[in-house]
């Protein structure tokens, strides 16, 4: 029978070979804009009407909903009705499907329920509860997180402690998970975890079960096989059986979720795990100008961690990238604005440009610059600055320093950090203050509440830092002031960083980029006070779109921009300790991944693309000087053009800033006292911190040192380079 060309016409020569290469184990290395859906979903459809395979002998995987679909749709346009039968699904889904199979293997029952992350968490809320364990240091999300890393690795309960450090925290946790799953066997219940690790014990536990699907599935193929952890990576083994008639279509290049569980040695060690793999490189872009692609190439081959590979396009040269150096953020923000107003100019649309930062606490900057300037946007895969929980939370805890009256925001932060205030004590509050009319606050301040002493105990302390705060209003200080003590005094500092988790630290930032916000609005104001700040975002806030928007600028991380591609890409935020991010400048791998990162962001423009980085930035008020991302040195200066000189130049503090600074230090000098005068136990006030008690003194003369309880938090000061004054009860 004579082979039918359609599903090969109009494909490159690599893409071809992968189409007709249907025996045995193959590698399809697919570099950014390479077609690679195209590629899978012509395979498919030839091995359909070319190889005459049933279209059920077919079993495809993805990552997302969206991809499955895509999929799917695309094979039915190819086959039409016959393209519902090819098995493509999401790894969770697949094995959802063969679990609902075969309840009773795994000790449930049919009709077992999965969990989301909500029920998850309320379950193991319920067990760290009988378990008698701090609520505080054992949190569901956190505890739901290390499981659920641990399932991705096929570590069970049992194998737990021999695979992390012994110390009381992880046996604690390894109590939790153990009656975690005991419990969920009891209610006849699996979490999104379990899905695919049970699946795995499935498979290897019943041999006739196995088999029965290497006999259903002939043909395995696998997209985006760079994201595999080791469960799924397992499971493909599995499902591929003897035969071994598995494809996988991925990029090493953009390996960019390790911190999910991502293992990129999956990818590069393929064909050691499968002898006589047949690979294919996918390197022709169809996507980008030759300019972006040859700066994608020559940024991506500094990493040695990957498959020998060079991405090329036939398309034309394209402009040059521009390069813009800018004194701060804001003024990138602007520069940025100015750019998008030339683009909408000519082009008359903003849906095909997305503007690109590494963290989400970077979009402010943007926001307000388009916000001001009305012009549309939407974050893409996030929430906007100030709808952010941990913002909404700073918000509620100012607004209550200026209006304890505010049940609504006093109920948003009572228990934020975790003050043992449960649902039901919160009810008791307030049902208390209807029956007495008057506020919640108010009910806390006569503490004749029938609450727990523990939880009377966490409210006295939120009473005696709110008022030590209430004090710095008093004096007049600068809200942003305010806003810093509030963050240490009242926990929320210590409570993120000793999460340490990728969250955390991100909400971390965006409080930092909120105070900086305060900040922005203090120099340009002159006489800033903090009810004023919290109108003006207020109304800021409550401005709706008349009408759903259709067309905007997209805003996201470049972790979200995965998948995607735009006309042309705004990549901001390109200094040392932004991109690669901090946290990744210690570990060699840590910078190759934060480069397969810049390289994805990269290969998202199609036509034009603008780098951009700033001299200088604001942390809490300190200016920092900044140093370009090392990335940008990695690749040619031939291919770019500088950015036009910024005539808007912000100054990083206005003059009515200078003048506050130099009164309040008068203010603080003229106020201080002699170190011989503070003694333990004595109030004192603090430039950064806000009003403390002095727990501890050591030393002498110039060493004499200080420890001071700010709320939840110690710090330690030399007295004789600390201005502090002492604050009467």
């Amino acid at each position: 029978m004579d082979m039918n060309l359609e599903f090969i016409s109009g494909l490159n020569e690599p893409q071809k070979s992968a189409v007709l290469h249907t025996e045995g184990p193959l590698l399809i290395l697919a570099g950014a804009g390479s077609g690679k859906t195209r590629v899978i979903t012509h395979r498919i459809a030839h091995l359909i009407i070319n190889k005459n395979i049933y279209p059920y002998k077919i079993c495809a995987l993805t990552f997302t909903n969206k991809a499955a679909k895509e999929m799917q749709e695309r094979v039915i346009k190819l086959l039409s009705n016959s393209g519902n039968l090819v098995m493509i699904k999401t790894f969770h889904s697949l094995c959802l499907y063969i679990l609902r199979k075969y309840p009773e293997k795994i000790n449930l029952h049919s009709g077992f329920t999965v969990y989301d992350t909500s029920l998850s968490e309320s379950l193991l809320k319920e067990i760290i509860k009988d378990l008698s364990l701090d609520n505080k240091a054992f949190k569901p999300k956190n505890i739901s997180s290390v499981i659920q890393n641990s399932k991705d690795k096929m570590i069970l309960p049992e194998e737990f402690l021999d695979e992390l450090p012994k110390d009381s925290f992880y046996k604690s946790i390894g109590k939790i998970y153990t009656l975690y799953e005991e419990r969920k066997m009891e209610r006849n219940a699996l979490d999104f975890g379990d899905l695919i690790l049970k699946t795995v014990i499935l498979l290897k536990e019943y041999p006739e079960i196995k088999n029965y699907y290497n006999n259903l599935w002939e043909y395995i193929m696998v997209d985006e096989y760079q994201d595999t952890n080791k469960c799924q990576y397992i499971l493909t083994t599995l499902l591929a059986g003897e035969k071994k008639n598995i494809c996988v279509v991925g990029d090493d290049d953009q390996s960019i979720y390790s911190w999910r569980g991502a293992d990129i040695r999956n990818i590069l060690d393929f064909e050691k795990d499968y002898k006589n793999t047949y690979i294919v490189k996918l390197e022709e872009n169809y996507r980008s100008t030759q300019n972006i692609i040859t700066a994608a190439g020559s940024l991506i081959k500094n990493n040695s961690d990957r498959k020998d590979k060079t991405l090329f396009t036939n398309k034309e040269i394209g402009k040059k990238i521009t390069l813009t150096e800018c004194p701060s953020e804001m003024d990138e923000a602007r520069f940025v604005l100015n750019k998008i107003k030339d683009l909408y100019k000519f082009t008359g649309k903003y849906s095909k440009i997305a503007v690109f930062y590494r963290t989400n606490a970077q979009s402010r900057f943007f926001e307000e610059a388009l916000r001001e300037n009305n012009i549309p946007y939407k974050i893409y895969g996030g929430f906007r600055f100030y709808d952010r929980a941990e913002i909404k939370d700073m918000m509620a805890y100012l607004t209550i320093l200026i209006n304890p009256d505010d049940t609504g925001s006093l109920l948003r932060i009572i228990n934020f950090p975790p003050r043992g205030l449960g649902d039901t004590s919160l009810e008791k509050l307030r049902l208390n203050a209807i029956e007495n009319n008057v506020s919640v606050f108010e009910i806390l301040k006569r503490g004749n509440t029938d609450l727990r002493k523990s939880a009377k105990l966490s409210i006295e302390n939120f009473l005696s830092n709110y008022n030590d705060l209430s004090i710095m209003i008093k004096n007049n200080m600068n809200p942003s002031a305010i806003a810093k003590s509030l963050v240490v005094q009242m926990g929320i500092e210590d409570e993120l960083k000793k999460n340490a988790d990728p969250e955390s630290l991100d909400r971390l930032e965006n409080i930092e980029q909120f105070i900086e916000s305060i900040q922005e609005y203090e120099d340009s104001t002159e006489n800033p006070n903090l009810s004023e700040y919290l109108n003006m975002i207020s109304l800021y806030t409550s401005e709706e779109d008349g009408v759903e928007i259709t067309d905007y600028i997209t805003l996201m991380t470049v972790h979200n921009s995965k998948g995607l591609e735009f006309d042309t890409v705004f990549l901001t935020g390109m200094e040392e300790g932004t991109f690669p991010h901090f946290m990744s400048l210690e570990e060699k791998m840590g910078v190759e991944e934060e480069r397969r990162l810049c390289y994805v962001a990269i290969t998202r423009a199609m036509q034009d693309l603008y780098i951009s980085h700033c001299q200088y930035s604001r942390k809490y008020g300190e200016i920092q000087k900044r140093e370009p991302s090392r990335f940008l040195s990695e690749i040619p200066e031939n291919l770019f053009q500088t950015g036009s000189e910024i005539s808007y130049r912000t100054p990083i503090r206005a003059p009515f800033a200078k003048e506050r600074e130099i009164k309040e230090k008068t203010n603080f000098q003229a106020n201080s006292i002699n170190n011989s005068t503070f003694k333990v136990g004595s109030k004192v006030k603090h430039r950064e911190y806000g009003i403390g008690k002095i727990v501890d003194i050591s030393g002498v003369g110039d060493n004499k040192k200080a420890k001071i309880r700010f709320g939840y938090t110690e710090k330690n000061f030399l007295l004789v380079y600390t201005p502090l004054e002492i604050v009467e009860n």
